[in-house]
């Protein structure tokens, strides 16, 4: 009997993966500071749209909000993804959006029914499974790139996530108590991803709202949101065509919220 392979190898991805860009042009380590600090350095040298990094650990893994990212050897995915969208820079947050619905939707070939809780975390059971981050890459030719991170868990228990962890975070494995193979889930993955790319390129955005909106955790319900020294309490209303979500205040305002910590609080209001 072979041993199960705990590493990532970029032939067996390549060979089934029916993308057209996205994982063409494809590196994978067994450990980097973090995948998206590769990816930037790589793009200041001139690579290709969809070049993709993925590690098996991070040693400075990051989230929003400057948190940091746990990945677990031969259990997870981690990777990241240089994008050159014909958007304009306050036009990047779609991408965001994109990608949550791209990893929920993957999810859902697991027979899992993960919801999105604005704006890029994914969560099973009320916990989170994956997060995403979108940073702004190197600008050459009047042309913006982006960077892409997306950390997933696929294959851990409850003993593999650290102890502050273990109430907040999930696993593919945990919620449905069958392990994936992160090759397959790797390809399905970035066709998705591909695909509502696409969308947001073609400016079909209202299509990504559409399968955001299905999946939300956030709207309708009643939310704290902290913007630096500055927190309120609203309700989640709706996201808009630029990403940003509409929170009602006390006062009965509807704030345009961009970048923010939302936190979803047990009341919910319609």
């Amino acid at each position: 009997m072979k041993p199960p392979r705990l590493f990532l190898e970029p032939k067996r991805i390549l060979k089934g993966l029916g993308t057209r860009s996205l994982g063409q042009t494809l590196y994978c380590f067994s450990k980097v500071a973090s995948t998206n600090d590769v990816i930037l350095q790589l793009a200041e040298g001139g690579a290709v749209e969809g070049t993709t990094v993925a590690a098996e650990s991070q040693s400075k893994g990051r989230g929003r909000q400057g948190r940091r990212w746990v990945s677990t050897e031969g259990k997870s995915l981690a990777f990241s993804i240089l994008l050159k969208p014909r958007l304009h820079a306050d036009e990047v947050s779609e991408i965001t959006l994109a990608a949550a619905v791209a990893v929920a939707k993957t999810l859902e070939h697991y027979r899992l029914r993960p919801k999105i809780k604005w704006p890029n975390d994914i969560l099973l059971s009320g916990k989170k499974v994956c997060g995403i981050l979108t940073e702004m890459g190197p600008n050459k030719d009047k042309m913006i790139s982006v960077v892409l991170g997306i950390g997933i868990n696929l294959n851990q228990a409850g003993k593999d996530f650290p102890p502050a962890l273990r109430e907040t975070a999930t696993s593919l494995y945990r919620c449905s108590g069958r392990r994936a193979d992160r090759t397959l889930f790797f390809q399905k993955l970035l066709v998705q991803l591909e695909e509502t790319y696409r969308w947001v390129e073609e400016r079909r955005f209202t299509k990504v709202l559409s399968e955001w909106r299905k999946r939300s955790d956030t709207l309708g319900r009643q939310v704290k949101v902290t913007q630096g020294p500055r927190h309120f309490f609203g309700q989640a209303v709706d996201v808009d065509e630029k990403g940003a979500l509409l929170v009602r205040n006390d006062l009965g305002m509807v704030e345009r919220v961009t970048s923010a910590d939302v936190e979803t609080l047990k009341i919910r209001k319609f």
